[in-house]
């Protein structure tokens, strides 16, 4: 192999002034001429149908050419990126494949087939896929004979872009990915350029983020940062966000620092020549188009990488944090920053213009600044060169152009622009989002009609899929699972989904577990089927299907909360106890939750979790009258009993008495809580009391004595608070002594009070208990006597 074929140039980044020393090859593609000069060697490896075998065969053949390696590597990248160049563009050039490759396509290679994945068929609006299919096999191929870095780095960055081109992620597609990020990673250890293995991390998360993968993502973004020597905090510093503000309130601003021993190029050398988008401003009559700050913000100027560091915090979050105003807020400090640079790549500040304009198109005040940067960005016609356009295309995890366009008739929606998101989604050819336009304008018949006519022209798994959504005809899914031989999980998504919005769960079961079995990365479809198990009973599936979707999207309560619910009817109160833990992650504030908790972790020993979720629940609820988790908790107390972690649950008796303090001040008058109190309670004066109250609280009726239950009750209670208040007095200190005089006073009063109900009512249950009563009366008056 050609030392040549290590040269990282190859990997096209566009964020550098080459050499004139440099391989006629590398600078031909840094210049952005992406045609194929040779068209010989093109032919020989489209006659073979570019299968993988074949390919190696003629790569053998001419193994001892030493220019080969580069030719080969040239026509791939030069491919690859002329298809990013095309997909990435919302206005491209006229482009004829035929002239590009010198020879017309072969017929038997079909690539919307070859590029489908676990059945998941290609966005209708990739153009030239052939060009994809071309590098992809290529860079395959050139995996298997050499893993160098190169070869490497290029093959995950066509199987990145293949998922995009793809309408749903595939199991199969990822795990490919993994495979080659393991290769990847251990490769970069021998990268002596920080700023290239920076680069590389930042592609690596972006790619595990579009499937979701939070944390994998997360460990590449601090990997990124630590060795970009990037510090990003956010903080909060007075300012004035509306026109009219008289006082400067805390806003959140975004500090940064760079590592000054770290070796960087500014954005103006390495992106001063790209034309990046404009920046509308917010024309608002209330708010001001940035936040005033009155302290000067401690913000450096970012160089391209970091300024894409920032921006992958942000995509990071949006995919981490639940979507919520917090979460926005905590957004826009990340976006401005990367927004106030004057120069740096154009792919990251069109992603972030992008991530502005979908946060923005949920406020009235901001929706429209939201609707025409959006325009500008779709019917952008400056014609960007192409080096431009894609130097950090991969960092930048920016989608293809037909998503953009797809934003923008999103927001035309949402602002009630109907008629003009439909003419956007039709243009598109997204069917389901005509469906929705179409019923909103009172015309569901219409997107039958329009969909059966894309049928005649040529029937799709997916347009048999939507007529049977446009009109609730069952039969037609079935049409489209024959019409895919039976290998769609499209088809038996829609119609599992059919069937579980018809309240049929036990019907959906089915169709739902066949569609993750033919592509396993469908949330949406495990999420469902956790829920149709759970509403069936069948507890080990849906605990199956709630752990996948936990594993899938680890960051949604109300899944661990599910989870957690099935664990419980399984009889496994641990892993239900740590599913519930997982939930509090994501919401802090749900008092049910917290209700879940409490009893779990009651059941399962953890009493720390007891207390904090009681006073949690106080926190929110402002009230709580669980008798009986307080008394369970109580009697682990009392009896000392071993928490889960075999600690002794007596060491918590202080605690738990300030919980009590706390919710006896809100609820005064409940005599069972006042009851528990008394028991938890360390001396005889404050046992009897706390007893006191809880005699107030089950007699202010006054018509206690009426029933015999209650009646029996209050003679145990007062016969207790007899014996806690003479105890009391008998171990009273010298200066204890005239409290208890007067505790014992009180509680004789009482005593007589009972005594004198309880008789009136002769209840033939209280006899024995009266009795008794009246003899511990006596007692005390005794005693009493006996002190004067």
């Amino acid at each position: 192999m050609s030392s040549n074929i290590n040269n990282m140039l190859y990997l096209c980044n566009f964020d550098t002034l080459l050499n004139n020393s440099e391989p006629e090859i590398i600078k031909k593609l840094w210049v952005g001429q992406w045609t194929i000069k040779d068209t010989e060697l093109c032919k020989q490896l489209l006659l073979c149908g570019l299968e993988t075998e074949d390919l190696l065969d003629i790569f053998k053949k001419y193994s001892k050419d030493d220019c080969f390696n580069e030719k080969i590597l040239d026509l791939a990248i030069s491919a690859i990126l002329t298809y990013c160049n095309i997909n990435w563009n919302t206005l491209p050039d006229q482009f004829d494949l035929q002239q590009y490759f010198g020879i017309e396509w072969p017929k038997g290679t079909d690539v919307f087939i070859k590029l489908q994945c676990d059945s998941e068929p290609l966005y209708p609006n990739v153009v030239n896929p052939e060009l994809l299919y071309f590098s992809l096999q290529i860079f395959g191929a050139l995996c298997s004979l050499e893993q160098n870095l190169v070869h490497l780095w290029w093959c995950f960055r066509s199987k990145v872009i293949h998922q995009r081109a793809l309408e749903e992620t595939s199991a199969s597609l990822y795990n490919e990915l993994e495979l080659i990020m393991a290769k990847l990673s251990n490769e970069s250890q021998k990268l002596n350029n920080p700023r290239l293995k920076v680069l590389l991390y930042i592609e690596m998360a972006q790619a595990y983020l579009i499937y979701g993968r939070v944390q994998n993502a997360e460990e590449y973004l601090l990997k990124a940062k630590d060795l970009a020597g990037l510090k990003l905090e956010l903080t909060g510093i007075l300012g004035k966000r509306t026109k009219f503000q008289q006082n400067a309130l805390p806003q959140l601003a975004l500090t940064s620092e760079l590592d000054l021993t770290v070796e960087r190029d500014s954005a103006e050398i390495s992106h001063g020549n790209s034309e990046l988008p404009p920046d509308i401003e917010l024309q608002d009559d209330v708010r001001l188009n940035k936040v005033q700050f009155i302290e000067k913000i401690s913000q450096t100027e970012l160089p391209s990488l970091e300024q894409t560091l920032c921006l992958l915090t942000v995509q990071y979050l949006q995919k981490s944090q639940p979507k919520d105003d917090l979460t926005t807020e905590e957004l826009q400090p990340y976006i401005e920053a990367v927004l106030s640079q004057n120069k740096g790549p154009w792919s990251t500040r069109v992603a972030a213009l992008l991530i502005r304009c979908k946060l923005e198109a949920n406020h009235k005040r901001t929706v429209e600044r939201a609707m025409l940067q959006c325009e500008t960005i779709v019917n952008d016609k400056t014609g960007v060169a192409g080096t431009s356009r894609l130097s950090y295309l991969w960092a930048s995890g920016l989608p293809a152009a037909w998503t953009w366009r797809q934003q923008l008739g999103d927001l035309y929606l949402s602002m009630g622009l109907v008629k003009a998101a439909l003419e956007e989604y039709q243009r598109l050819q997204l069917w389901e989002e005509v469906i929705v336009c179409y019923t909103l304008l009172q015309l569901r018949h219409k997107a039958a009609e329009i969909i059966q006519q894309q049928i005649d022209v040529k029937p799709t798994v997916k347009l048999y899929c939507l007529l049977g959504d446009a009109t609730d005809d069952v039969s037609w899914y079935e049409k489209a699972w024959e019409f895919s031989d039976q290998k769609s999980s499209r088809a038996q998504r829609h119609w599992g989904n059919f069937l579980f919005d018809h309240k049929r769960y036990e019907e959906c079961i089915p169709h739902y577990e066949k569609s993750v079995e033919i592509n396993s990365l469908q949330e949406s479809v495990w999420l469902r089927l956790g829920y149709a198990a759970l509403i069936t009973e069948n507890w080990e599936l849906s605990a199956k299907a709630y752990r996948r979707y936990t594993y899938l999207h680890p960051n949604t309560f109300e899944a661990w909360n599910n989870l957690a619910k099935v664990y419980v009817k399984q009889g496994d109160k641990n892993r239900a106890y740590r599913a519930l833990m997982e939930a509090l992650r994501f919401n802090y504030d749900n008092w049910k939750l917290w209700e879940n908790i409490i009893i779990v972790s009651m059941d399962t020993g953890h009493f720390e979790d007891v207390l904090r979720g009681i006073h949690r629940i106080l926190d929110l609820q402002k009230k709580f009258e669980d008798v009986e988790v307080l008394s369970l908790l109580v009697r682990g107390i009392i009896q000392d009993s071993k928490d889960a972690d075999g600690n002794s649950a007596a060491r918590l008796r202080k605690r738990v008495l300030e919980l009590f303090g706390r919710i006896t001040s809100i609820h005064q008058n409940k005599p069972e809580i006042w009851q528990l109190y008394s028991d938890l309670s360390t001396t005889y004066l404050l046992k009897a009391q706390r007893l006191l109250k809880a005699y107030k609280g089950y007699t202010q009726s006054g018509n206690w004595a009426n029933d015999p239950e209650t009646c029996k009750k209050v003679i145990e209670l007062a016969q207790v608070l007899l014996e806690y208040s003479l105890k009391a007095r008998k171990e009273a200190e010298e200066n204890d002594k005239q409290q208890a005089d007067q505790l014992l006073s009180s509680a004789r009063l009482t005593g007589q009070g009972v005594i004198r109900a309880a008789e009136k009512q002769d209840w033939p249950e209280t006899k024995p208990l009266l009795e008794q009563l009246k003899q511990l009366f006596d007692n005390v008056t005794d005693y009493m006597k006996s002190l004067m």
